[in-house]
């Protein structure tokens, strides 16, 4: 896969000028950083999949939803979806695996600042405020999405 090595260089030295530990594929263009969370889901994985124009930031969870509890899973990642202004939640059914994702596009071919500032915290800030609601989904057998959703957006 082609990707700018001047869009992938600037995100390295950002992470190396924050001392955050990652990986960088030179073949595939991906860089990943794994993330301590504040909520109970303890941690994530950040990964920038760098292209032509610009990249993508995933910021992946390790746990995986059980398939008896996808369908909450799923209308509460619906939910939490509606209004965000910069991402969103990505589900998969068929194996249960979610993580956010943001874009940046890059047209002058280098990230601003505040991209590289973005890209780590967006996806962060999200996972750490919907979190402890995906958790107990995760763990449980009810439907908790909407009131979950509803105490964490002040309508409850």
């Amino acid at each position: 896969m082609n990707y700018s090595e001047s869009i992938a260089h600037s995100i390295e030295a950002y992470l190396k000028e924050n001392d955050w530990t990652f990986d960088f594929d030179v073949i595939h263009g991906t860089i990943s950083v794994e993330v301590e969370l504040s909520c109970r889901l303890a941690s994530a994985i950040v990964v920038y999949q760098v292209s032509e124009g610009g990249f993508l930031c995933y910021t992946g969870l390790a746990v995986e939803a059980d398939s008896s509890v996808r369908a909450q899973v799923g209308e509460y990642l619906h939910r939490a979806n509606y209004g965000l202004p910069n991402g969103n939640f990505e589900f998969s059914y068929d194996d249960g695996s979610l993580h956010y994702k943001t874009v940046f596009d890059c047209p002058d071919g280098v990230p601003s600042q505040k991209q590289l500032e973005d890209s780590m915290a967006i996806g962060l800030t999200v996972i750490d405020h919907y979190g402890d609601g995906l958790y107990e989904i995760l763990n449980s057998q009810e439907s908790l999405a909407k009131k979950l959703i509803r105490e964490l957006d002040g309508m409850e």
